[in-house]
């Protein structure tokens, strides 16, 4: 007996020490080891995702090979600094509300709109990001409803994305997590979807949340070993040993579906007047809250590789008409970055990340929009 203990722990010692040589091994010329956190966002019953605060060392995330930004979310969620709801005595506060755009993918925090504007406009301003990634103007307007006017914003700038802000009020999933939905129906929008369900499949792949302790511990594994990510990455590419570790829920089939969960769906003819209305409501509770109101536009980036017609062209300067026509009509400041996008890319200095399908600002775009809009701030006397 004594001497097959002895043999059990001569067995574990050469595991562990094998573990730790491969480790050290994989760490100093091929690093397995997940280093991004994606999971910045939380659900929300109402709005369906909201950003959870990442205070401390905050997370890096990666958009490109070997290529990441540094993200910090206040303890309200916001990317910057702390700050509170209550609005210190004095203080002037301009709010951002948006997209990806506003909240900085792929740039770091201190590159981002909000901060660039910050410094250029020292207390007592105080300039605060709503911006979550993923959002269209009908999750937009909720946050700003739920969450942004407990800020008492003095100016709220609302961003609408070329990109795919009318994809993204289509229906009541947006990448593969439910989402609230306004539909139009007598000329009027009305909102569904709420409380937004919450699925285990939302909670395990989009917010990084497993349920089973299985699913925890391999979640450690993934970020904290480089071993895990390398026998793991092997024995899953035999499809065999794949089907074998899904039937006993071994393995976690990390798919789009979202079960029997009923989806609500627009009609595409229906979304140009949904987002109008959205926007059209979220002026009128701002005003109503004492704030100011200012639509900004922001074009989508156009590419198009040699021999090939850029579709994002012809889209960009068909919304830019729209909306322009529209706060025309509707008496409401409007702000269009079309023009400058277009000058800044005919003299050779490109405001968009350079990777084929990202399209989001880089750190020179983030510059240019917080100087212009800086300055129609100015202009508009609300400074």
């Amino acid at each position: 007996m004594k001497k097959g203990l002895q043999g059990l722990m001569l067995t574990l010692g050469s595991l562990i020490l094998c573990f730790i040589l491969l480790e050290l091994f994989l760490a100093l010329f091929s690093p397995h080891k997940l280093r991004t956190r994606p999971y910045h966002e939380k659900y929300h019953p109402v709005i369906g995702w909201v950003n959870k605060p990442l205070k401390d060392e905050g997370v890096h995330y990666e958009f490109a090979r070997d290529r990441f930004f540094h993200v910090r979310h206040n303890g309200l969620g916001l990317r910057g600094g702390e700050t509170t709801y209550e609005k210190p005595a004095g203080a002037r506060r301009i709010l951002l509300v948006g997209d990806s755009y506003f909240w900085g993918y792929g740039v770091q925090d201190e590159e981002v709109i909000s901060a660039v504007l910050q410094k250029a406009l020292p207390p007592p301003v105080e300039v605060l990001n709503g911006g979550t990634t993923g959002y269209g103007t009908d999750q937009m307007l909720l946050w700003l409803k739920n969450e942004g006017l407990k800020f008492s914003p003095d100016i709220v700038v609302f961003g609408f994305s070329a990109a795919n802000d009318l994809d993204e009020i289509a229906s009541s999933v947006s990448y593969y997590s439910p989402k609230p939905v306004f539909t139009l129906e007598m000329d009027r929008v009305n909102l569904k979807n709420v409380p937004v369900p919450r699925t285990g499949e939302t909670d395990r792949k989009t917010f990084g949340n497993p349920r089973t302790l299985l699913g925890k511990v391999k979640k450690f594994l993934r970020y904290h070993t480089h071993t895990y990510q390398f026998i793991s990455g092997r024995l899953n590419s035999i499809k065999a040993f794949r089907s074998f570790m899904l039937e006993t829920g071994l393995a976690d089939e990390y798919t789009t579906d979202l079960g029997n969960l009923p989806v609500l769906r627009n009609p595409p003819d229906s979304l140009w007047e949904i987002a109008i209305s959205l926007i059209k409501e979220s002026r009128r509770i701002t005003e109503e809250s004492g704030g100011k109101f200012v639509l900004l536009f922001i074009p989508d980036k156009e590419y198009a590789p040699e021999g090939r017609v850029d579709d994002a062209y012809e889209k960009n300067t068909k919304m830019s008409r729209l909306l322009r026509d529209f706060a025309a009509k509707e008496k409401f400041a409007y702000f269009d970055l079309l023009p400058v996008v277009r000058a800044s890319s005919a003299v050779g200095e490109p405001l968009y990340n350079q990777e084929r399908f990202d399209h989001h600002w880089n750190a020179a775009g983030h510059r240019v929009a917080a100087a212009e809009l800086l300055a129609f701030l100015k202009k508009e006397g609300w400074l």
